[in-house]
């Protein structure tokens, strides 16, 4: 067994979450992170497993052997944030890309066939290569992109192909898959699953490639569809459905009932049981004032119509809130403690305490997901979930394109947002300036002084004549910016 160091361990809370945000007061924090690594070594002893065919790893989905690109997705987001607790972290992780490498799409091979073993319809799910991507951004900053697999690089590519061929082209909704023609009759860009709405995803695929304009406008475009089906669907519980379409010269979201999956597809079931999850944690880390009330609403919900009682969870729901069943499942429950952490007060706080007290220690055995679900919302819960490009912004200043150094590059991308943009900004201040090519000078370390070092500690400042031409070009780019503004 062999172990490999990370930057961002397990249990250090290496992201500072939302004012104001909730975490469970009964237990300590010592005890909270046990617990998750707990629930993590029952995962990986049930669901992870070596594939000797692809001699990777890849996420068994139950007992019949299966793997779909959802469960592998999730592992990889789940493995690379247990580094640290996990000796064996980074090996399971190239093994778990060495297996989404052997099994493409036959559609757009930068994503990954939905479903392992299956002889037909070799194509993509959106979920599965979105986790992907975010999980290979992970990677790159646990372990950096200089080894033996370039993380970053692998992340741009997947990025690329969710937005070429699984994002709408007007409609800038998630499509269901490589699969769906973006004009087709009945699947289209106008027909989306609300778990598929990543708005914390979605940004840090802007951060990472350099295009917050259009990720930002992906995540415009859910927000509205999430506010117009809790205005209009569900303004008692603020609840969505699996499937949505947005029907009509108006392009009005509805519930889509037997779209896909079944006659629940316009209910909250089984895929809109992840929305509490996907929206807390954009709420919790990036403070979107969108996001936070769409959340608080299914939170507050759920909480009044328990009672503040886990147990009184039901098993799916159409989106009134009448219970579409009489039991129970964690994959319901686990999601509604991340929404929590939105919550305030005293009501707030003991619910979330409840929630996570239900769950810690509650596994499915017939299968992945509920388990999946459950431990990356108690990873969240807890305070272990982090944005990787937030999360290395803060920790290498100067490094502009979130590359793991600091070098020309960096200052290429501070020359292009100088004035304009806020791309460099790495004083925090939302735009670029001087003082943001200060924070570059005093942090420049090039990729060759990082591997030498082993780490992005030590700071190699240029020299004088370096520095005089830096200064020059700060001159220059102050120039042009004058001369683009008296033109």
């Amino acid at each position: 067994m062999s172990a490999h160091a990370q930057q961002f361990p397990f249990g250090t809370q290496h992201q500072a979450y939302r004012p104001g945000t909730l975490t469970p007061t009964n237990f300590t924090r010592t005890q909270l992170n046990q617990q998750v690594a707990n629930y993590y070594d029952v995962w990986k002893g049930r669901w992870l497993a070596a594939d000797s065919a692809s001699s990777g790893w890849r996420v068994k989905s139950d007992s019949s052997g299966r793997t779909v690109s959802e469960g592998q997705g999730y592992g990889m987001v789940i493995v690379a944030a247990m580094a640290g607790h996990d000796p064996q972290a980074k090996t399971i992780f190239d093994g778990l890309w060495k297996f989404r490498l052997a099994h493409p799409s036959t559609i757009d091979s930068r994503l990954m066939d939905w479903e392992v073993p299956n002889p037909d319809g070799n194509d993509s799910a959106f979920d599965g290569d979105a986790d992907i991507a975010y999980g290979l951004l992970m990677a790159h900053a646990q372990w950096g992109s200089s080894g033996a697999i370039d993380y970053l690089a692998a992340a741009r590519n997947v990025i690329a192909g969710i937005r070429a061929s699984t994002i709408g082209p007007q409609s800038r909704l998630p499509m269901l898959g490589d699969w769906v023609s973006p004009n087709g009759s009945t699947y289209s860009q106008w027909t989306t699953r609300s778990s598929d709405f990543m708005p914390g995803h979605f940004r840090a695929y802007g951060e990472a490639t350099g295009d917050p304009a259009f990720w930002n406008s992906v995540v415009t475009a859910t927000q509205n569809v999430v506010t117009d089906i809790q205005s209009n669907e569900s303004a008692n519980t603020g609840l969505l459905p699996d499937f949505i379409k947005l029907v009509g010269a108006s392009r009005d979201p509805q519930p889509a009932p037997n779209l896909l999956e079944g006659a629940n597809d316009g209910n909250y079931w089984y895929n809109a049981g992840r929305d509490p999850w996907r929206l807390g944690v954009d709420a919790i880390l990036n403070n979107d004032p969108v996001t936070l009330a769409q959340v608080q609403k299914i939170s507050d919900w759920a909480r009044t119509s328990t009672g503040g009682d886990p147990n009184k969870v039901r098993g799916g729901y159409k989106l009134d809130g009448t219970p579409l069943n009489s039991w129970q499942d964690i994959f319901f429950i686990a999601p509604l403690a991340v929404a929590a952490m939105t919550g305030e007060g005293a009501v707030d706080q003991q619910w979330l305490n409840s929630l996570y007290s239900r769950v810690y220690q509650s596994h499915n055995t017939g299968d992945y997901y509920g388990d999946a679900v459950t431990l990356q919302s108690l990873l969240a819960v807890t305070g272990n979930f982090w944005d990787p490009m937030a999360v290395l912004s803060t920790a290498t200043p100067g490094d502009f394109d979130h590359d793991g150094d600091v070098d020309g590059d960096d200052l290429t991308r501070w020359k292009t947002n100088f004035g304009v943009g806020n791309q460099a900004d790495a004083d925090g201040d939302g735009d670029t300036d001087g003082a943001d090519f200060l924070v570059w000078q005093r942090n420049y370390q090039p990729a060759s002084s990082v591997a030498r070092t082993g780490s992005a500690t030590t700071t190699a400042v240029p020299e004088p004549s370096a520095a005089c031409l830096a200064c020059w070009l700060v001159a220059a780019a102050m120039g042009s910016s004058i001369r683009r503004r008296a033109g």
